[in-house]
């Protein structure tokens, strides 16, 4: 898989599972500075770094946040941080699934964000990493000669 693979696949991921509404391939500061208003639960995600390790493996760093409004006096915020760490379990689980072309990560870090942001938007922050194989090697790399 290549990064384009990857971003259609967690983006397709992250539309199928029912309670997202939108998912924005950005993070919330991005399209949230752009007066961009997504339909809530929304989920974000970037893949910005990553590693090219020894052999043909490639490592993606996905970071995904699920957002929803907590109200003006964060009156949802524990239901809407538990609803939305169940999603990311969800999508982990997912992720894991026996026949796929990747493999995520063991250890999977989240922290719970509290009226985060001007539109007091709670929710959770995930990351994790995914790697491939590549399918082609060292001999399959195009040359001028």
């Amino acid at each position: 898989m290549n990064y384009n693979q990857v971003v259609k696949e967690i983006s397709d991921l992250l539309q199928d599972h029912p309670m997202i509404q939108e998912v924005q391939f950005n993070t919330p500061v991005a399209w949230l500075n752009q007066n961009f208003v997504p339909s809530f639960p929304v989920a974000s995600y970037v893949i910005n770094s990553g590693s090219l390790n020894a052999g043909r493996e490639q490592v993606y760093r996905v970071d995904i946040w699920l957002l929803d409004k907590a109200g003006n006096e964060a009156e949802f915020e524990t239901e809407i941080v538990s609803d939305m760490h169940g999603v990311a379990y969800d999508i982990l689980q997912k992720l894991r699934q026996q026949f796929n072309a990747y493999i995520i990560s063991n250890n999977v870090s989240w922290v719970a964000l509290s009226e985060k942001f001007e539109d007091y938007l709670s929710g959770v922050k995930f990351t994790f990493d995914l790697s491939v194989v590549r399918d082609y090697g060292a001999c399959d790399v195009p040359s001028k000669s």
